[in-house]
């Protein structure tokens, strides 16, 4: 999960986690799990914490990794240890004998990813929140009706339905969190 009992306690204004009510403590771990996992398909990114092996192409003699703050090891496809230091954040010189390796090699990297960045938790947090903020069966989780003089519309409450977890500002800000490369990763092993 991408964000804890405790977080979605804090978005709620609440002090910890035991302060939740019976019927969201009852939810909030089901809720997690899948508020996480459809972040986590939006952003299109695992941001889950722990070992991580990837398989990466190299971009003028450097990989980009997001999530890596250190690399642990950087191997060529048959097994033969590259020297890798850190440039910017995120991007690291991938080199052997001191030469930079060329634009297409690709090298497989174990890294540890840390921690989950702050603004996703939030992100899963807040959302959780605001499902655990109305109650199922309650008349507000049921649809929600608009009116402006003769126009009536009746619209099912996006904040609540289970088949609309993310509005869509928050698709856009899940998005935002997505690898600035595309095609970088070749694939996580």
């Amino acid at each position: 999960m991408l964000a804890s009992r405790a977080d979605v306690a804090a978005a709620l204004g609440l002090a910890d986690a035991d302060s939740l009510s019976e019927s969201q403590q009852a939810r909030v771990d089901a809720l997690l799990e899948r508020v996480s996992g459809s972040v986590s398909r939006e952003a299109n990114r695992d941001f889950t914490p722990g070992a991580v092996q990837v398989r990466v192409l190299v971009i003028d003699g450097r990989i980009y990794l997001p999530d890596a703050e250190s690399v642990t090891t950087v191997t060529d496809v048959d097994g033969a240890e590259l020297d890798c230091d850190a440039d910017v954040p995120g991007w690291f010189v991938v080199s052997r004998n001191g030469c930079r390796l060329l634009t297409g090699d690709p090298v497989v990297v174990d890294f540890v990813r840390v921690d989950v960045p702050a603004a996703v938790s939030g992100l899963v947090a807040g959302i959780a929140a605001r499902h655990l903020s109305v109650e199922p069966g309650s008349p507000e989780s049921m649809a929600t009706d608009i009116t402006a003089g003769a126009d009536f519309r009746l619209r099912m409450a996006d904040h609540v339905s289970s088949t609309a977890l993310l509005t869509a500002d928050e698709e856009c800000e899940a998005r935002g969190f997505r690898s600035k490369l595309p095609n970088v990763i070749v694939h996580r092993l």
